[in-house]
């Protein structure tokens, strides 16, 4: 992860002008629109009546059910004898339809009355006669799907099949979807049927244990969901749209370069608040700020700039006027979007923005900035709009905290005391509690006089994603321990961190619910029925929240029984491929041969009477063949076929160890490597002379253009003023008839085409279908995932000075690594390639699982990674990103990750909640071990002579930079 603070450089710039794709901009809107109305819902998904746009009428709606429904209807009733649905003929256009209760039948009774004769206009009927060339029943349109799960639902009931209960709870689901203009006679006849079967002593408990199936592996009920806001974003919008702030105006320009003297006082702030703002990962945190520029103007901080950077880039989709400050001194280093320049000027010809004038920041809605530069953007958004009119998110306030000293802590003490923004949201799915962050919470209160503070707490269990450990088995508390109290105190940590509920394997929570109600060794609280009411109790957050009610309800003296039951009948998610060694060499097993020499053993019972035997069950554990903890390991030969749907991130320590590992794994011939080395050290080679000509030629232009060469950087990058320049130059040489530089260009061009491809074969590239028939043959690979890189992207690669040879190597076998490093050319190709999904796997340090948006499917956590609590579910949180439920797994290559993950801590056990109220504090705090206490400050001058010589210190790191990094530009 970036943490430099730092300008942005030009592909940075660039980045930010690429468009998100249409499903991402319906979420922006969503949330946009979600501010003025948090219960929305938006559902795309098409009808008959939307799919032919025919214009809704009730009497269109009763011919479309007359046309394309009531014959199966009418077939379903009397075929399976079902007497709640009756029939009547229409005589007026009055609706008579409706669901009648006969109580003393007790049955739910549903009249159909429709008028069969409709007059259509001539395109209605162009459009209906059109859509009657398709067969109906493959057509996905809403009401269809609704229907044929109907009918199927009918035909397993009647048959007594129990998949009947699938269709069943699907229906329960899908019938309250907010799909536009969907017939209302047919979901009133579903309805009716749902109705008399609730009726019924339904086996809900049955419905549980095939939860996975029934719900997270049910693709209609995602596939046709509603678009709405998480509950988080709810309650922040909520909660701010409480606030009331009224701008008065906004400050002239000049008011910029005097804005620490503008009244800031007290007297001004009408009412402060700070919110606590945790939610899982990828569930839109980081988007929220988008709602809340609809009524506040707000200053997004962040310490990664790759999450600033995402967000700019949906700001910029959705036209909002932006704002960055990255790398600041001063406000006067505030860069502006062209949304929202005020004051520019043009150019004559094509009417474009030339020159913006960045000291106008009326326009602003949203600033984006680093540690370093809040102040600055703090002080800018305060010249133009009123205090209580301004919010400032600060997004992972965690980072860094892990560490005992780091570099940004200084930063922060000092963004902390010196911030007078009275609305602050601290925003982080492992932001500490509100009863941890005591001393935090005591200084804004003492700050801010009458602050209220609020807590935003939301967990969402949308989705599963299992952990696996080192030797394949999915990880469940109910494994973890035979000791019942450390069960309990696991239970305990589930309940304070909920975020950890969504890494409950669905399946394994189903079938410990139903082993223990089955079994009767639950409490009475805990009992299925005081939970389970009706099938529309029954969803993924309720499943997992009472198996942890059953967990901690069970008999203490029973628990060894229960615990020894689940780890005998468990079974493996995670085989190791034993069908081919290490080398690619396919395992031949051993059998027995019948011939001459070979004595062949019969049953002692055989030709006795057949007689009732007492079987028993035969527990199959470990193989012993396998070597412990090594599932899944080569993700680069035999394992690579479990790495299904989309791409893996390794997050390790040592970087290299692992690309090393990778490389070594892959088997490549030595020949092939030599091969491939050889090329990328011939690469190597020409790169340095075009280096050198390069220079000479960036030489010799300055010397034609003379010291009076224009270097404009407020209106062009260096890299835009040194094309101008060599035009000009051009223009020159043509004049001078110079010949030296001519021939400098041709050597350049030559050797640039002289530049070797370099490739292997798809054999060694994993999971291309070569590699799969290798490695994979006869198992299961019709998900496994691939990589697709094409051949510029490696050139380009190829022409990198400052990358190393094993990692060229690793991208040929469609893997990207990702760390700080001093190549951001290298760095901006792996970000494009992980954004479109074109790796395979991406190896990664561990300052690398905050706020990374891009799609993982899978993850390792490497032994080598010493983390907290925290950064383990912040790390976990980089896998599943994505809407749709694919298969996700998350492997663990060190069991000892685990028991951190699931340990309860306390407070003073936590890093982040020790930095967090001693840095997040305008006071001198320090953790002396047992408790916080404050120290006396330092003296001023010495203070002062630190201060100086942190800005001179940042000043050379910026001049040392200067020659890497581009201005601020805007992008049209």
């Amino acid at each position: 992860m970036d943490l430099k603070q730092r300008k942005l450089s030009k592909s940075e710039w660039e980045s930010i002008e690429i468009p998100v794709s249409s499903s991402e901009l319906d979420v922006l809107k969503l949330i946009i629109d979600g501010y003025h109305n948090v219960n929305i819902k938006i559902n795309n998904s098409q009808s008959i009546f939307t799919h032919l746009k025919i214009e809704y009428s009730s009497q269109i709606e009763e011919y479309m059910y007359s046309k394309y429904f009531a014959n199966d209807v009418r077939s379903i009733v009397e075929k399976y004898n079902i007497n709640f649905i009756e029939f009547e003929t229409k005589k007026s256009k009055k609706n008579t339809n409706n669901i009648n209760d006969n109580t003393n039948v007790n049955t739910l009774i549903y009249k159909v009355d429709v008028c069969e004769i409709v007059r259509l206009n001539s395109v209605d009927q162009v459009r209906i006669a059109k859509f009657d060339t398709l067969d109906i029943s493959k057509v996905e349109l809403f009401d269809i799907v609704l229907f044929n799960h109907l009918k199927k639902m009918v035909k397993a009931k009647y048959e007594n099949n129990s998949v009947w209960l699938y269709h069943y709870y699907t229906l329960s689901k899908l019938i309250n979807y907010s799909v536009s203009h969907v017939n209302r006679i047919v979901t009133s006849i579903i309805q009716c049927f749902l109705s008399n079967i609730e009726r019924e002593n339904i086996q809900l408990l049955e419905v549980v244990k095939k939860s996975q199936e029934y719900i997270e592996r049910n693709q209609d009920l995602l596939r046709y969901s509603d678009m709405h806001l998480y509950e988080h974003q709810k309650d922040i919008f909520t909660c701010l749209k409480r606030m009331s702030g009224n701008n008065n105006g906004s400050n002239s320009k000049k008011d910029l370069y005097r804005s620490i003297s503008i009244d800031h006082s007290q007297s001004n702030i009408s009412k402060a608040n700070l919110i606590l703002y945790i939610a899982p990962t990828g569930t839109g945190k980081t988007l929220t700020p988008l709602g809340l520029s609809e009524k506040y103007k707000v200053i997004f901080v962040c310490a990664a700039r790759h999450v600033g950077l995402a967000l700019a880039r949906s700001a910029i989709s959705i036209n909002k006027k932006i704002a960055f400050a990255f790398g600041c001194s001063s406000a006067q280093d505030v860069r502006l979007h062209y949304f929202a320049a005020k004051d520019y000027t043009t150019d004559r010809r094509s009417g474009r923005i030339r020159k913006v004038d960045n000291t106008v920041g009326d326009k602003v809605e949203i600033i984006i900035c680093d540690i370093r530069s809040y102040l600055p953007a703090m002080y800018y958004m305060l010249a133009f709009n009123n205090t209580n009119d301004i919010v400032t998110y600060w997004d992972e306030p965690t980072i860094s905290l892990d560490y005992n000293s780091h570099e940004l802590h200084k930063i922060i003490k000092k963004n902390w005391s010196e911030n007078i923004i009275p609305n602050m949201v601290l925003s982080s799915a492992t932001l500490p509690k509100e009863n941890e962050l005591q001393m935090t919470i005591a200084d804004f209160q003492e700050k801010f006089k009458n602050a209220t503070i609020h807590n935003i707490v939301s967990h969402d269990c949308k989705k599963t994603i299992p952990l696996i450990n080192n030797n394949g088995f999915i990880i469940m508390p109910h494994y973890l321990s035979d000791n019942y109290d450390e069960i309990l105190s696991i239970v305990e940590n589930c309940e304070n961190n909920m975020s950890l509920l969504r890494y409950f394997d669905l399946n394994e929570t189903a079938k410990f619910i139903y082993y223990i109600e089955e079994s009767g060794l639950s409490s009475s609280k805990a009992k299925f029925d005081r939970q389970f009411a009706s099938i529309n109790d029954i969803d993924m957050k309720n499943i997992k929240m009472f198996y942890l009610k059953v967990l901690k309800s069970i008999s203490k003296d029973k628990w060894v029984q229960i615990y020894n039951h689940f780890i005998q009948v468990r079974n493996k998610v995670l085989h190791s491929n034993n069908t081919i060694d290490s080398k690619g060499n396919a395992i031949i097993s051993k059998i027995n041969s019948v011939g001459p020499g070979v004595n062949v053993t019969t049953n002692v019972n055989e030709g006795k009477p057949l007689t009732r035997l007492v079987s028993e069950q035969i527990i199959n554990t470990n193989n012993n063949s396998e070597p412990s903890g090594s599932s899944g390991v080569y993700v680069t030969t035999k394992d690579a076929y479990t790495l299904t749907d989309g791409p893996t991130i390794f997050i390790a320590g040592d970087l290299q160890k692992i690309a090393k590992f990778c490389i070594q794994q892959s088997n490549i011939p030595a020949s092939v490597m030599k091969s491939v080395y050889d090329s990328i050290e011939f690469n190597n080679q020409l790169n340095e002379k075009i280096a050198e000509i390069e220079e000479t030629l960036e030489t010799e232009e300055k010397k034609l253009l003379g010291p009076n060469s224009s270097n404009n950087t407020n209106s062009k990058t260096k890299s835009g003023s040194k094309k101008d320049d060599a035009k000009k130059a051009n223009k020159l040489i043509d004049k001078s008839n110079d010949a030296n530089l001519t021939k400098l260009r041709e050597q350049r061009e030559i050797l640039r085409g002289m530049v070797k491809r370099t490739s292997i074969d798809d054999i060694f590239i994993p999971n291309k279908l070569p590699h799969l028939q290798k490695w994979s043959t006869g198992l299961f690979t019709n998900k496994a995932f691939t990589s697709n890189i094409d051949e510029d992207i490696v050139s380009s690669i190829m022409l990198l000075n400052d990358v190393d040879d094993s990692w060229k190597v690793l991208l040929l076998l469609g893997i990207g690594v990702f760390t700080e490093h001093k190549s951001s050319s290298y760095t901006e190709i792996m970000k494009k390639l992980a954004d479109t999904q074109r790796l395979y796997l991406i190896i990664a340090d561990s300052d690398y699982i905050y706020g990374t948006n891009y799609q993982f499917c899978h993850g390792y956590l490497s032994k080598d990674l010493v983390l907290t609590q925290e950064k383990i579910i912040q790390a976990l949180g980089r896998i599943g990103r994505n809407n749709i439920q694919q298969e996700y797994s998350a492997r663990f290559r060190d069991d000892s990750q685990i028991k951190i993950l699931f340990k309860k801590f306390a407070s003073q056990e936590k890093p982040e909640v020790i930095n967090m109220n001693c840095l997040f504090n305008s006071k001198n705090i320090v953790w002396n071990g047992t408790d916080y206490e404050e120290q006396e400050e330092d003296d001023e001058d010495e203070l002062e002579e630190q201060q100086q010589e942190q800005e001179e210190e940042y000043k050379n790191m910026i001049e040392e930079e200067d020659d890497d990094e581009e201005d601020y530009v805007i992008v049209e």
